[in-house]
């Protein structure tokens, strides 16, 4: 959308056809808002949504059931609604404590009506489907259903990509420059090289919708005590996101620093956290509305190269998920900004050597959060650190808010920059906090 506003010839080889559901939070923190509102998006954010949608249903037509696949985001009419949060409340065993999202950040993050940062959330399925037509309306050529199998290469460039359309057959698309955007897996950027250092955490996470009286609750829960069968702590956390038209997103995250990780069971530890979750939320555990979907996704800046000489890889493909929590929505629409930014560069008489700012840019944005973020993994790795980290977040504002801000991404610039400085917050967070 970027490219295609500032005059240049864009296409986009989309595998999927929208709409679709995906596996994902669906939780749209300040950052994520603020580009959506800077794209252009018609974006609002409601308390009600049920009544928007009632407002814009189709005269004569019974609509489908919330939740379902086929239950769609209206009005289409360049206008998406999403559920408004007002922030976040973290729980422990019996005690909680409500956050407000922080208003202050590394990207000078989004004002509400109110002043505050503004956060909500929106479906996948309805995201994804606005912001595809929206690039269309703004001049990008778009290729549903297509799938791009594989590089073309000319004496060791990327010159396009052959495409495979949905009747099977395959023809070579040529560009100038190539964005790898294809997800965590990213074939496509395997192909060229990409990998991703083994020894950086990445997360499992899973999800499902579910009927609930409190779908309009306005703040993102965020269970930190996760535990497995034998009440072991794990490095990970499970959240309820309210969707608004009366369900909920329900969900674990779990981080690979796990001790079982890979024996792990993540679809077992969705069903004990909506059991657990019953009568808080009001939910049948056994009765889904939605389908389930699980994914495991790099973190943490740990896949390389992110450049070439005539491509970019954004994304998750560029695995820039926060480590601290895997969410991505977020650093997904900032990479993609960076690499419109520094494409235009290139194709306005710079060269192929503007491409080579573009992992600059990523670095300065997100060096030092990641680099505090995978400390933090680290030590929530361990048991007892992970039972102290969450006992001291729910007692203490001030650890409360540090950690919220770990986790959207908005730590002010004078709370990190040198590894000592990264030490002493963690360290800080580790203590027994007062109570306030």
């Amino acid at each position: 959308m970027w490219l295609a506003r500032r005059g240049h010839e864009v296409t986009v080889v989309e595998r999927r056809v929208f709409p679709r559901s995906k596996g994902c939070g669906d939780v749209l923190t300040p950052r994520a808002v603020r580009q959506l509102h800077e794209l252009g998006l018609d974006l609002h954010l409601v308390r009600d949504l049920r009544a928007v949608r009632d407002e814009h249903a189709p005269l004569g037509r019974d609509r489908p059931a919330p939740g379902t696949d086929e239950a769609d985001g209206a009005p289409r009419a360049g206008t998406l609604h999403g559920h408004r949060l007002v922030g976040v409340r973290l729980v422990r065993g019996d005690r909680s404590r409500e956050l407000a999202w922080p208003s202050q950040g590394a990207a000078d993050l989004a004002a509400g009506p109110a002043g505050g940062a503004e956060a909500g959330v929106v479906r996948r399925r309805d995201l994804d489907r606005a912001v595809l037509d929206l690039a269309s309306r703004c001049g990008a050529e778009v290729l549903a259903g297509h799938e791009a199998i594989e590089p073309v290469v000319e004496r060791g460039f990327v010159r396009g990509a052959h495409v495979r359309s949905p009747d099977g057959v395959t023809r070579s698309i040529d560009a100038d420059h190539v964005v790898v955007a294809d997800g965590a897996n990213s074939p496509f950027g395997r192909a060229l090289g990409t990998f991703r250092t083994r020894r950086w955490p990445y997360a499992a996470a899973i999800r499902s919708y579910w009927t609930s009286p409190r779908s309009d609750d306005d703040r993102l829960e965020i269970v930190l005590d996760l535990a497995d069968r034998s009440g072991q702590a794990l490095p990970g956390y499970g959240w309820v996101a309210p969707v608004g038209d009366g369900t909920v997103n329900i969900g674990v995250g779990l981080l690979s620093t796990a001790r079982d990780f890979k024996t792990t069971n993540v679809a077992h530890l969705l069903e004990a956290f909506a059991v657990d979750l019953a009568d808080r939320w009001g939910i049948d555990p056994s009765a889904k509305a939605g389908v389930t979907r699980v994914g495991r996704v790099p973190m943490g800046g740990s896949v390389q190269p992110t450049a070439g000489p005539t491509f970019l890889v954004v994304g998750d493909a560029a695995g820039v998920a926060s480590p601290f929590t895997g969410a991505g929505i977020d650093a997904a629409y900032e990479t993609g900004r960076m690499a419109a930014d520094v494409l235009h560069e290139a194709l306005s008489g710079a060269g192929p050597t503007a491409l080579q700012r573009y992992p600059r840019l990523v670095a300065e944005t997100y060096a030092e959060q990641y680099k505090l973020a995978r400390l933090w993994g680290r030590l929530l790795g361990r048991p007892a650190a992970m039972r102290r980290v969450s006992g001291a977040a729910v007692r203490s504002r001030t650890v409360g808010d540090t950690m919220l801000r770990i986790m959207s991404g908005a730590l002010r610039h004078d709370e990190f920059g040198a590894p000592e400085t990264v030490a002493r917050l963690a360290t800080r967070v580790l203590q027994v906090a007062p109570e306030a």
